[in-house]
């Protein structure tokens, strides 16, 4: 599948990794920072037990560049690909200082 589009940021360009991202078509290639989302409660023992506390390996957080369309890491029609595994959006919202949008940041979970 070739990107049709590609996002550059140089932040996430220098520190994050290659994702993609798939809605209908259209297909947006850009990096991000993606990492699993660890619990320190015991509500979720049925996951690996870390350092930094508990790691179901199924909740992520994504950091994505501003210049990225939300609509291509939220909804139910998009899809985002890493290292061979498919991850849905639970949810997602943009961080902004001032007026001016820094970064996409959402949860997401591994499919299948």
């Amino acid at each position: 599948m070739e990107p049709v589009k590609t996002i550059r940021n140089s932040l996430f360009d220098k520190h994050g990794v290659e994702v993609y991202s798939t809605k209908g078509e259209i297909t947006v290639s850009f990096n991000a920072f993606l990492q699993p989302l660890r619990y320190k409660n015991k509500i979720y023992l049925s996951g690996v037990p870390t350092e930094l506390g508990y790691d179901g390996m199924n909740k992520y957080l994504l950091l994505a560049p501003p210049e990225l369309d939300i609509g291509f890491i939220e909804g139910i029609e998009c899809t985002i690909h890493f290292a061979g595994d498919s991850f849905s959006c639970d949810h997602c919202e943009p961080v902004y200082l001032g007026k001016k949008k820094l970064y996409y940041w959402a949860i997401v979970h591994k499919e299948g």
